[in-house]
């Protein structure tokens, strides 16, 4: 660290990851996951409420756990809607 703001960078970046731990642990311990309180650190990278199962409704994608199509798909699959020709003068 060669002067003072790289100290005060390095500082500020050691306590906003504490911050967002103790944030997560908080959420783990309040919905009652407790796997988290031996090791907090384990939730520098990973979310407290985010169980990696792909079928879980709060961590899956919602195209998949809900059959639900997107915009782009639910737009492809519309009928053509009648459009006016310019060059037609009715």
């Amino acid at each position: 660290m060669s002067n003072e703001q790289d100290k005060f960078k390095h500082s500020r970046r050691l306590q906003k990851d504490k911050n967002a731990v103790a944030k997560q642990l908080k959420m783990a311990i309040s919905s009652g996951i407790t796997k988290y309180v031996e090791q907090p650190h384990r939730l520098e990278k990973h979310h407290a409420m985010d169980c990696g199962n792909p079928n879980c409704y709060m961590c899956g994608n919602p195209r998949y756990t809900m059959n639900e199509k997107t915009i782009q798909e639910q737009r492809f699959e519309q009928p053509e809607k009648l459009t006016v020709d310019p060059d037609s003068h009715n």
